[in-house]
């Protein structure tokens, strides 16, 4: 499970702090309130297939002085966020330099503001929106985290035909419109970071966008889907080199980074009076960029990978509610003559109130096998260097709604071999974070 990234509706942990929030209100004139927080919610950004935004009506602030139902006179949509995390290892085998997220004491917080725009004011088709979003991300280990500034999308989304047809384009990361990496999520990302994460290994956008155009199309009942995409991968060197050469996010071409293809078949149906909610995908990943075999040195191809993942409501206790335990499995392919990570499975329960009393909670419990490329096992030892054969992660977390628009998660993995390279001692990580929805 990734631990930073879990709610009731396994929404992505977006933020802002409310020094920024209290900014942007002030001075606002009072009015009455006149949308419910159902009808502010049609205004949420649309911009990404696998995330829910959070729904005002779990807005910390809901509609203060009637700003936001001002702001939807005109079109306009805004929510706040933000999402401080602390990682440590109970271990306590710390090194200078750190190795891993949470070998030493790690930090970390993120920010976000999203902002849409009802363009079917303007002449666009029924249900068209415009979204800017910004984020701003710090950590004190820079080596596992990127210090984010930027734009994280800038994009149109064009519902068609009654949602039959969808068509988004600008500038937004890939992996929240396929195979939704954070439900169930990969545990072992708690320590190796995303790039643990093979779809994200082959060059998926994760924190800088990219100039993309998706296409979706969907049956008369919006059940079965096909979803593709073209973009400019990441750079093949990695999304911490891809963050440096596109600080702002906003840049058309950084450098080894060529076109990638994602297309991603599956049946979607939510939770019914009749039936239990159910997602069925898979998808595959080419990218034209080049990356280095391991076993012919200086020779490089292009790479891609395979996915197939499922998401079934195992029990029902209210009858077309979300409510209930979940079984969210993945399995991931890459070639391992290029990748690190050339195979891995994933299997993830989790249970949308399990607590007497606490429907809007959360309990995570997952476990990751990674395996790694024999090929670059073998490139390693001309260097006297070793990486194992593969890794193992058992993860469990909670995420605890404290008040509405605030949730606490708090989190332990279990992980063998917490670095690539070098191999280090197992270690059981600690993960805390909090998610204020303004």
């Amino acid at each position: 499970m990734n631990l930073s990234c879990t709610s009731t509706k396994n929404k992505t942990l977006f933020s802002l702090s409310a020094l920024t929030l209290s900014l942007f209100s002030a001075g606002v004139a009072a009015q009455e309130n006149k949308y419910s927080c159902e009808q502010l919610d049609k205004l949420n950004t649309r911009s990404q297939q696998v995330v829910t935004a959070p729904s005002i009506c779990e807005s910390l602030i809901g509609d203060p002085g009637g700003l936001r139902s001002q702001l939807a006179d005109y079109g306009w949509g805004a929510q706040l966020s933000w999402n401080p995390t602390i990682l440590y290892d109970l271990r306590d085998q710390q090194r200078d330099p750190q190795e891993y997220s949470g070998q030493n004491f790690t930090w970390s917080q993120s920010m976000a503001l999203n902002l849409t725009y009802d363009l079917a004011r303007i002449g666009f088709t029924k249900d068209a929106q415009f979204t800017f979003s910004a984020q701003w991300a710090t950590s004190n280990y820079q080596a596992g985290y990127p210090r984010l500034h930027n734009v994280a999308t800038l994009a149109i989304n064009q519902p068609l035909l009654d949602g039959q047809v969808e068509l988004q384009y600008g500038y937004y990361p890939l992996i929240r419109q396929f195979y939704g990496m954070i439900l169930g999520g990969n545990s072992s990302s708690a320590a190796l970071g995303p790039t643990s994460v093979i779809p994200v290994q082959v060059g998926i956008s994760l924190n800088a966008p990219t100039p993309t155009f998706t296409f979706i199309a969907r049956d008369s009942e919006k059940r079965f889907y096909n979803n593709f995409a073209v973009s400019r991968s990441m750079s093949p060197k990695g999304h911490l080199d891809d963050v440096e050469q596109n600080p702002w996010g906003l840049k058309w071409h950084v450098d080894g980074a060529n076109p990638i293809l994602v297309n991603e078949v599956g049946y979607k149906r939510e939770a019914q009076e009749d039936a239990r909610s159910l997602w069925f995908r898979a998808g595959g990943i080419y990218n034209t960029s080049h990356y280095d075999y391991f076993d012919k040195p200086g020779d490089s191809s292009d790479n891609y990978a395979f996915y197939v993942a499922n998401t079934v409501q195992l029990t029902q206790p209210q009858k077309g509610l979300p409510l209930g335990l979940y079984l969210d499995t993945k399995v991931n392919y890459a070639p391992d003559d290029r990748n690190a990570y050339t195979s891995d499975f994933q299997v993830t329960l989790f249970d949308i109130g399990l607590f007497p009393g606490r429907p809007q909670d959360m309990t995570s419990l997952g476990y990751t096998r990674s395996f790694i490329s024999k090929k670059f096992r073998t490139s390693l030892e001309p260097a006297g260097l070793e990486a194992p054969q593969s890794i193992n992660a058992v993860s469990l977390s909670h995420a605890l709604r404290l008040v509405q628009g605030i949730y606490w998660i708090n989190g332990i993995t279990w992980q063998d071999n917490p670095t690539l390279v070098p191999r280090r001692d197992d270690a059981v990580l600690f993960q805390s974070s909090m998610y204020w929805n303004f």
